[in-house]
Order: structure tokens, then C-alpha cells, then sequence
């Protein structure tokens, strides 16, 4: 297959089956599901693998990728945050007739239009209540989350099908003790929000969290049933270093070098309509780290204290780029290509949604 012009997206799959594998036998050997995210995926094709892997289902950010899932043929489809709008409401509802696809609720309102959409369209959508565990975003405090299943559980067109969690603010912490530590902080406070509510004669059949940046922690946590790590099959650089992750660099950018205007200054096709440069940059394969990264909208200039350090790089080389974050690097193409020992196998293509 030939491949393409740059800047592209290249997914080695000998790396991105090592950490397929890495990241499943660590949560399913703990006895957990694996619900993988799929934000930074994306890719249908790519989802399905995860599946065959192992994972039951995925999570999603919104109604339009859970649909894209769904079109796929996965039926068992997480949208992990609150869906609102009358058209998304209506959307999940439908979603229902063909899949499972659950969203999350943190309000009686919430919960009530959710139901009103699901009656209108005969299905009963099934409901996570979203716990707030640390990170101050959305959910609610743990001892709040009974009423709110109660509400759940007495609405028609809603099924109250457990409580989740995301424990993203502990994601950083350096030393693996105190990571652990505040993740079984973190993640405590969702377990105990599952007690209350069992015992106040609620089944909570999903206890929902975890992604790549605290997964084996958060896997070996008693009374968690699901996991939804899954940006890490792609190894960027956030995960791998800021995260402390051991994975492999699996995904990365292609980019032609366009210009070299002095022997330690080279400038690429890379620019931030290509790379996505928060919360992570993406960082260049040299022999040695770069003194400046500049990045414009269709170009990357990339100057090294001695030519050395660059080689005999000269234009029209390619040059390779580990994404800094895959999050913020994959949704900017609209396809993927597949590499296995250097060579091309396939193009995947990358749907237009979130």
C-alpha cells in the first residue's frame, strides 16, 4: 500500500497490541471488566480489537461517537457524562432500541428529561449516577447518591444501573505510594457511595472508573466491577512520562522536514493544525532533545545546540513524532495508518464526531 502524504497519523501494531495486552491482563486479572474509553481511539476498527482483547463494551464522550460505536456492531456502549439537548436526548433514546447505551446523571432535572425521552421512544435508558470523588467536575457527594438512585429507580424510561467515578485528579502524583493511596482515596468515596445505595435496598450493578493514568491502581480496588481506561493502547508521551504508565510509543506523526535554513535548525509539515500541543507536546525522534520546540499553524521548527544532534537530516526526509497526548492530536485527522515491521497494511478511517 502506498503510504501517505504528510503530516499523517502511523499506529505501529506490534507496539499497540503490546499495550492492548498490557493494560487487559492487568484489569482483567483483577477480575474486572474492561469498558475501554474511546475519545482518542476513535476508530470503529480499532474499537472492535479492544473487544476481541477482551473489554465488554466501551465509553464514550458523547451521543454521536456512542452512535458511531453502535453502527459498528458494539452493543454495550458507556457515555461517561451527562448528555443534555433535546435532539442528544433523543438520539440516546433511540440508541436504545439497538444497544445498551448508558450515560450519567448528577441531577433529579437531569434525570427527568433523560426518562421523558426514553418514555417518548419506548426504550428504558440505562443511568449511571455520576459520584464527585475529587477531581471537581461533575457528580455528586457519596452520601447524596441514594436519593438520587431512588429518583432514578421511580422514573419509567430510566434504569438505575449503578454509580461511576473519574479519579483523573490523582493522575500525576510522581511516587507510586502516594499515588495509590490517593487513588484508594478517591476511588473509596465511589465504592462507598455503591454501599449506601445497596443498602438502601438498591442493586448497583455498575461501579464504573479508572483510565490510563491510574488503572493499576484502581483495578486491584475491591467492590469496582469496571475499568475505562483506553488512550493508553496508543503510549503518548503524557501517559508514559507524566503519568508514570508503562506502555509502549505506539501511535505517531509523520511529518516531512521542509526546509533546514542552518545546520541546527530544521522546520517540518507538523504545525498545531496537525499535532495537538496541550496539555502535552508532541516531541520529535532524535539523537538528542531538541533546545526549542515553535510550532505554527502548519509548521514545526525544531533548532538543537550542534547539527550533530540532527544528523544529516536535509529536506524532503521524514521525520517521526511521538504525540504528546493522543487526545488532542487524533480528532485533527480524519484517517489512521497501520504499520507493521515498516510496512503499510491499512488505512482505518477516523469519523468526524466526539
Amino acid at each position: 500500500m502506498e503510504q501517505p502524504g504528510t503530516p499523517y497519523l502511523a499506529l505501529d501494531l506490534d507496539a499497540f497490541e503490546a499495550n492492548v495486552a498490557r493494560m487487559a491482563g492487568t484489569i482483567l486479572s483483577a477480575g474486572k471488566r474492561w469498558r475501554p474509553h474511546v475519545k482518542a481511539i476513535r476508530s470503529p476498527a480499532l474499537a472492535r480489537r479492544l473487544i476481541a482483547a477482551g473489554a465488554h463494551g466501551v465509553t464514550c464522550s458523547s451521543v454521536t461517537a456512542a452512535a458511531g460505536m453502535v453502527a459498528a456492531g458494539i452493543d454495550d456502549v458507556l457515555i461517561a457524562t451527562e448528555v443534555v439537548g433535546e435532539a442528544n436526548w433523543r438520539q440516546l433514546a433511540e440508541l436504545n432500541r439497538q444497544a445498551r447505551v448508558h450515560c450519567t446523571t448528577d441531577s433529579r432535572w437531569h434525570a427527568e428529561q433523560v426518562a421523558a425521552a426514553g418514555r417518548a421512544a419506548g426504550t428504558a435508558i440505562p443511568l449511571l449516577i455520576e459520584i464527585e470523588v475529587g477531581l471537581r467536575r461533575a457528580g455528586v457527594d457519596p452520601a447524596e447518591a441514594p436519593a438520587l438512585f431512588a429518583t432514578v429507580a421511580r422514573l419509567d424510561g430510566v434504569r438505575a444501573a449503578g454509580v461511576m467515578a473519574w479519579e483523573g485528579h490523582t493522575t500525576t502524583i510522581a511516587d507510586p505510594a502516594d499515588k495509590a493511596q490517593a487513588v484508594a482515596a478517591a476511588v473509596g468515596l465511589l465504592t462507598d457511595a455503591a454501599a449506601r445505595c445497596r443498602a438502601a435496598g438498591y442493586p448497583v450493578d455498575i461501579v464504573s472508573c479508572g483510565g490510563t493514568g491510574t488503572y493499576p491502581f484502581s483495578s486491584r480496588i475491591d467492590g469496582v466491577t469496571e475499568i475505562q481506561a483506553g488512550g493508553g493502547v496508543f503510549g503518548d508521551e503524557r501517559y508514559r512520562t507524566e503519568f508514570r504508565i508503562d506502555l509502549d510509543p505506539a501511535l505517531t506523526l509523520v511529518t516531512t522536514v521542509l526546509s533546514r535554513p542552518t545546520p541546527t535548525r530544521i522546520v517540518c509539515d507538523a504545525g498545531w493544525k496537525a499535532t495537538g500541543c496541550y496539555p502535552s507536546q508532541s516531541r520529535p525522534v532524535l539523537p538528542a532533545e531538541p533546545v526549542r520546540l515553535a510550532w505554527s499553524a502548519e509548521h514545526l521548527t525544531i533548532e538543537c545546540r550542534d547539527p550533530a544532534e540532527l544528523g544529516p537530516i536535509r529536506p524532503g526526509d521524514q521525520l517521526t513524532l511521538r504525540l504528546g497526548y493522543a487526545d488532542a492530536t487524533v480528532f485533527l485527522h480524519r484517517r489512521l495508518w497501520t504499520f507493521r515491521g515498516g510496512l503499510c497494511e491499512a488505512c482505518l478511517p477516523l469519523p468526524d464526531n466526539g
